[in-house]
């Protein structure tokens, strides 16, 4: 077992650890800067032939190096090996996974989620901010108010957030505390339908529903009461918030010209364009897909042969989709492999409820954002993902340890 007291190294990480969760929504320098500092002092930190051991048993490490190293051998069918180094050098990020889930000590799992909370917090406030007009910040506007990411991965992190509140609420026994993280959860909600991004809200929706079931014995009340409260603030939102209300009715819009009309060049109809293509894509390629950069030229390709209605879908850079953009990628397999990742989400041995409940929720936020945006591989939710796989895998190695 690793021995985590009296360790000066270890203690630095953990220092380093609270801060890592706190510049994760507010700034891309500092996650590059604090991953880097983590897994540097990782390598010199002690007990680290065990911790290494340790994480060779890890499931859901496993099927991480198992993703990112067949991503790295795609690079032996695919015709653009630079690109391809550049692609997948960006899951560096995950290092911060190998040193939390082996290092983190027990009170600051707490500390780092109160950080991250905290971090949310002040990004929050200069959302609210960039929405009212109080001032301008280089990035976000108030069509759009997302001070330091785009909108779609800052509404995943408002979805998460807002939730994560919620869950913590059911489990605080304090009442000054259950009010203020109730009054959290509400601004940070408003906050998610007064931006743009449909993709936090759509994952907010789904997963409220399994934050009640967690945590409301009566189910049947807990899906009535959330249903009511879905129903109350979509209607609020579409009548106060002009973006949310101009996305719902450009959504519509986009789904009738794509079954009425066939015209893809729309938000939405891009998307269903590139999962047509992509169907196609994949099936001449099953086993192992088209490597890591053929993908986009065989869409281009394929486009050109069989769908010229879906000439604007040329200009898509991704599939919007990571399970679809990993099946042209890497085939069956490295869908399996990234499947799994998930999937060994769910089977980790822990038993804090509370704890257990947010490992659920994450993975519920996190997976249905993955089915219209590649998160797996933006700086920020690759961060918000590295941080909470670190933080669950950490809290599930503490329990039996004991």
């Amino acid at each position: 077992m690793i021995n985590l007291k009296n360790k000066t190294i270890d203690n630095y990480i953990n220092y380093l650890f609270v801060l890592y969760a706190f510049l994760i929504p507010l700034s891309r320098a500092g996650i590059s800067i604090t991953t880097a500092l983590l897994f540097i002092l990782w390598l010199f930190s002690n007990n680290l032939k065990q911790k290494i051991l340790f994480l060779k048993s890890n499931k859901l490490i496993f099927y991480l190096i198992a993703f990112i190293s067949l991503s790295l051998l795609s690079l032996l069918w695919t015709d653009d090996v630079s690109s391809g180094l550049y692609y997948i050098r960006k899951y560096w990020y995950y290092l911060s996974i190998l040193v939390i889930a082996s290092t983190a000590n027990k009170k600051y799992l707490e500390y780092s989620i109160s950080a991250f909370l905290i971090g949310m917090l002040i990004s929050e406030i200069l959302s609210y901010g960039i929405f009212f007009e109080f001032w301008t910040l280089k990035h976000g506007s108030p069509d759009s108010p997302s001070p330091f990411m785009g909108h779609i991965h800052y509404s995943v992190f408002l979805a998460f957030t807002a939730l994560l509140l919620l869950n913590r609420f059911f489990y605080i026994q304090n009442l000054k505390l259950k009010i203020f993280y109730i009054l959290y959860f509400l601004t940070v909600t408003a906050n998610l339908f007064i931006n743009a991004g449909r993709t936090g809200q759509v994952a907010f929706i789904v997963s409220i529903f399994i934050v009640s079931i967690l945590n409301v014995k009566n189910k049947l009340f807990a899906f009535i009461s959330v249903l009511i409260f879905i129903s109350l603030l979509l209607l609020t939102a579409y009548k106060i918030s002009p973006v949310f209300k101009a996305r719902i009715d450009l959504g519509i819009s986009d789904i009738h010209k794509i079954t009425q009309k066939q015209n893809y060049c729309t938000s939405w109809g891009l998307r269903v364009g590139t999962w047509i293509n992509a169907k196609e894509i994949f099936l001449n390629n099953p086993l192992l897909g088209s490597g890591v950069t053929n993908d986009m030229l065989l869409l281009r390709n394929n486009i050109d042969k069989k769908h010229p209605e879906m000439i604007c879908v040329k200009n898509m850079p991704s599939y919007h989709n990571s399970f679809i953009q990993t099946a042209v990628r890497l085939g069956i397999i490295g869908l399996f492999f990234y499947i799994m990742i998930y999937y060994s989400f769910i089977k980790l041995d822990i038993k804090d409820k509370q704890y257990y409940n947010m490992t659920i929720i994450f993975i519920s936020v996190y997976l249905i954002s993955s089915l219209v945006e590649n998160v797996f591989h933006e700086q920020f939710t690759e961060a918000i993902l590295a941080l909470f796989t670190g933080i669950f895998i950490a809290k599930s190695r503490i329990e039996n340890e004991i």
